[in-house]
């Protein structure tokens, strides 16, 4: 099966059915040669599963494989995960991103019943951002952590959000080396030392293309209206 990924071309040998089902809108059609070829090994599986949560089961774990395997091939071709939930307004892309259990889709889903039609969620999981000479784009993937929403669609990266739990309402913005911090544990950070330095060569390229922010949030509504006047600016 050869898909279409942010732009590249990507051999995947789906071993269930549910990988196929999130990967088919990813169908690509033509005869260009792979740039990432994904296969995962039954050794792989097993360890994973050795070492998941209690009640993963092994399509989760085949479909986690996979998604690993993209997102560190993909760091050569100056394109990363962003653990976020992809949330889509006005023809952008504004990533929540955070540790799991943080509540990025429950926020997410809070600019859902704020703002109806004028928004939705492209993934919910693993989006990942592609980094051109002038700009950075947000595309999605077949991997969607579980939650079903893995959209084959992109757009123009407006911003990056770190979001924290607190009782309060309120946005400010990151120094660089905060920044980096936060970007280092919501991507894809086990690699070999090469890697690790094209890595970090997109941390840099992607602080100059892009804003970022923290948001501290209750679970209100009011928390979508505080992130959008101070992130987007429309009253």
């Amino acid at each position: 099966m050869k898909l279409l990924i942010a732009g590249l071309t990507v051999e995947l040998e789906p071993k269930y059915e549910d990988t196929k089902r999130l990967a088919a809108p990813f169908i690509c059609g033509d005869d260009r040669k792979p740039d990432i070829r994904l296969r995962v090994s039954d050794e792989y599986l097993d360890d994973l599963m050795s070492r998941a949560a209690e009640g993963s089961t092994v399509v989760q774990m085949g479909n986690f494989a996979f998604s690993s395997v993209f997102n560190q091939r993909a760091i050569p071709f100056r394109t990363m995960l962003v653990h976020s939930s992809a949330l889509i307004y006005d023809g952008g892309a504004y990533l929540f991103s955070g540790d799991s259990g943080v509540g990025k889709s429950t926020h997410t889903r809070l600019w859902l019943k704020a703002f109806g039609d004028r928004v939705h969620i492209m993934n919910d999981d693993k989006p990942v951002v592609r980094l051109y000479d002038d700009r950075a784009v947000c595309y999605g993937t077949p991997f969607d952590g579980g939650s079903g929403i893995a959209l084959n669609e992109s757009y123009p990266l407006k911003a990056i959000i770190f979001i924290e739990r607190g009782e309060q309402n309120s946005v400010r913005i990151p120094d660089s080396r905060e920044i980096i911090q936060r970007l280092y544990f919501q991507t894809a950070h086990f690699v070999s030392r090469a890697v690790a330095a094209e890595m970090l060569g997109n941390f840099d390229r992607l602080l100059s293309l892009t804003p970022f922010y923290v948001l501290t949030c209750n679970t209100d509504i009011s928390a979508s209206h505080t992130a959008f006047n101070e992130i987007i600016g429309e009253k």
